[in-house]
């Protein structure tokens, strides 16, 4: 059975399909590219798992179980977390208590909490920086901090929207180690990211939407070279 199964996926906003009859799945362990052209609808999909968007219709559902009606919380609770395009710290808070925020969702208690804090702190390679505020953070870092704290709420799966997003060359390879890394640790990951080069690299399996409906699926080597894929991209033109 998939972890993460999405069945015919819709939602509306007025008369604006933003996903449309979307079905896909995440195997346990995978790490699944989900990928598409500006306003393809990624991010809607991600909100729409998550909780923060309510499906028009269709089906989400995590090791079989719905988790559509949930709110964000419950969605963490059940163990899915996520990281935003626009990184979202508390930039008054200390690296440390950013996260351990976020940890406080399995464990209530402050100590142990910030025990579990620094872990993941020390996996995501900002033991150095705990102490420091997190509106310092290098972009990079900031970009670390987001991952942090989605792993602090402990997932088994975990959205990493755009985690590559404005960083250059090395810090894309720093940021690719590090997703793979994650699904090491056990943590099973969908990433959406414009980034090629880091999706050809670590993705397992892509799923190519745009306009909200899925164009393609497969090995991203393959899946890059179909002509709708190409089309989607580059415009007709180009395919011919």
């Amino acid at each position: 059975m998939a972890l993460l199964e999405v069945e015919k996926l819709t939602r509306n906003f007025g008369g604006v399909c933003a996903v449309s009859n979307l079905s896909f799945s995440v195997t346990e362990g995978e790490i699944l590219g989900l990928i598409g052209p500006n306003g393809a609808g990624k991010t809607t999909v991600f909100n729409l798992v998550t909780g923060f968007v309510r499906p028009t219709s269709g089906a989400i559902r995590l090791d079989g179980r719905s988790v559509v009606g949930l709110r964000p919380h419950a969605v963490a609770r059940r163990g899915i977390a996520r990281t935003f395009q626009i990184v979202k710290p508390f930039p008054g808070l200390s690296v440390r208590e950013n996260v351990t925020l976020a940890a406080f969702l399995r464990h209530p208690a402050r100590p142990e909490a910030e025990a579990a804090a620094e872990k993941v702190l020390e996996r995501v390679g900002l033991s150095p920086r705990v102490n420091e505020l997190a509106s310092q953070l290098t972009l990079m870092d900031q970009k670390r901090l987001e991952m942090a704290k989605a792993l602090a709420t402990e997932p088994r799966l975990v959205l990493l929207d755009e985690p590559m997003g404005g960083l250059n060359a090395t810090e894309v390879d720093v940021a690719s180690a590090l997703v793979q890394r994650i699904r090491e640790s056990g943590v099973t990951v969908v990433l959406v990211e414009h980034v090629m080069k880091a999706i050809m690299r670590i993705s397992d399996r892509v799923v190519v939407i745009n306009q909200g409906e899925k164009i393609a699926e497969g090995p991203p080597a393959k899946v890059v070279e179909e002509p709708e894929v190409l089309a989607a991209y580059f415009g007709k033109k180009r395919v011919a």
